[in-house]
């Protein structure tokens, strides 16, 4: 209990410290934001086609810019002394745009499946209880993809992984550090209930729409982000560094196991052997404790001889 005081405190101190960072961070990932969102928006309209696939279109395109907003943030989760904003954004994007498109993609078909699973079955189930079924797989589901979500950002910006190994290990530790991943949910949670409360609080229909821009554009991408790498950044970075070591470990012990073969293949001895090429190549030869086919055995003799002539 006492920890989790602290890391309140924590998360908290960072926050206030560095608030003006946030919103400095928040206008320059708003700039793409507004863009992208106003773009498509228009797009919409005018299309006429007021459609969900299209109301989503922008998270493609802006999620190379949220690159610069994690980077950002995981310099205040690493209570770094100095955190340029402008310089970590800029880097954050010049050297992770493309990797973080993917990202956008992929998010942007797993926002679109969850929405839609979600809506159909729910409204499904008012008429059927049946579809209460699917629509709970839906729900879990869309926890799932939001688990593995909260570690893929911090993680592309930190570790020099391949995309497969990013999505195999933020797959993993959203299962494997679901307590983290409880508290990103439940953080997330408080920050719409904020919003949620001052967008009530608002008396006119401007009022609430202003309340929607702010939180849009000064509040949510930086303190969603600081939210996320509080809460898995650490762990992650011991598990990451831990496997990385672990498997340097084993790629080493490989290596001794193929240097350590390589010799004594170097030291057999295949005299004793009948190897007429001429004979049945099938035939099983006891050799070095075990039974060969002759054609291998064959095979090895020439390799052997090779070895012997590049020394």
């Amino acid at each position: 209990m006492e920890k989790a005081k602290l890391g309140i405190s924590r998360f908290f101190i960072g926050y206030i410290k560095n608030f003006h960072k946030f919103i400095f961070a928040n206008l320059l990932f708003a700039v793409p934001l507004l863009l992208f969102g106003a773009v498509f928006y228009f797009i919409n309209k005018a299309t006429g086609l007021n459609l969900p696939f299209i109301t989503f279109a922008p998270i493609i395109f802006v999620f190379p810019f949220f690159s610069g907003i994690t980077l950002f943030t995981r310099e205040i989760v690493r209570e770094e002394e100095k955190v340029p904003v402008f310089k970590l954004f800029i880097k954050g994007f010049k050297e992770n745009a493309l990797r973080f498109l993917v990202h956008g993609i992929v998010f942007y078909l797993a926002v679109f499946f969850c929405y839609s699973s979600l809506t159909l079955y729910f409204s499904m189930a008012k008429t059927n209880g049946m579809f209460y079924f699917p629509f709970g797989i839906a729900v879990i589901i869309t926890i799932a993809m939001l688990f593995i979500l909260y570690n893929i950002p911090v993680m592309t910006v930190t570790f020099d992984l391949s995309m497969k190994n990013i999505y195999k290990n933020s797959a993993l530790m959203a299962f494997g550090e679901i307590k983290n991943n409880f508290f990103v949910t439940l953080g997330l949670f408080l920050m719409f209930i904020a919003g949620a409360t001052f967008f009530l609080a608002a008396p006119s229909a401007i009022s609430k729409l202003i309340v929607v821009i702010a939180f849009s554009v000064l509040i949510v991408p930086s303190t969603a982000s600081y939210i996320m790498n509080f809460y898995v950044f650490k762990d992650m970075e011991i598990v990451i560094s831990n496997g990385e070591i672990k498997s340097e470990e084993i790629r080493r012990k490989i290596a001794a196991k193929e240097n350590e073969n390589k010799k004594e293949e170097e030291r057999l001895d295949f005299s004793a052997l009948d190897l007429d090429e001429n004979k049945d190549g099938d035939e099983y030869l006891y050799f070095n404790g075990k039974m060969i086919r002759r054609r291998v055995l064959i095979e090895m003799k020439k390799k052997q001889e090779r070895l012997n002539e590049q020394e």
